[in-house]
């Protein structure tokens, strides 16, 4: 339960800042979770899932609010894609993922080789 619950307020806070104009939230969030989760694995996976979560919830408001396939075949067109709306929503995602998993995965490998530091000065 207690995973979960960190799960979720990670969640709220990542997307509340991508709600806000912080694009870059989901790497805070998946720092602090990695720092508190004990596995890396789990922590790694779920910061990645975090991030393309905290991602799709702004999209699919702007999806419900104005339509967002117009703009995103816009942007295909001036990233040379043609009228491919899908891609740059893809690439949107992928980077909101890539960013919490990349801030978890910071946190994990800074928490597992700094006891290690540590042990070797003493």
């Amino acid at each position: 339960m207690r995973q979960t619950g960190i799960f979720v307020i990670g969640l709220i806070l990542a997307a509340a800042g991508v709600f806000l104009g912080a694009w870059w939230a989901p790497f805070p969030v998946g720092v602090a979770f990695g720092v508190v989760q004990g596995r890396g694995r789990t922590a790694i996976s779920l910061g990645a899932l975090i991030g393309l979560l905290a991602w799709i919830l702004p999209l699919a408001r702007v999806d419900v609010t104005y339509g967002i396939g117009p703009a995103a075949a816009s942007i295909a067109g001036i990233m040379g894609f043609g009228r491919q709306g899908l891609l740059p929503i893809v690439l949107t995602l992928l980077v909101g993922a890539l960013l919490g998993l990349t801030g978890a995965w910071l946190a994990t490998a800074v928490r597992q080789v700094a006891p290690q530091s540590i042990n070797r000065v003493k």
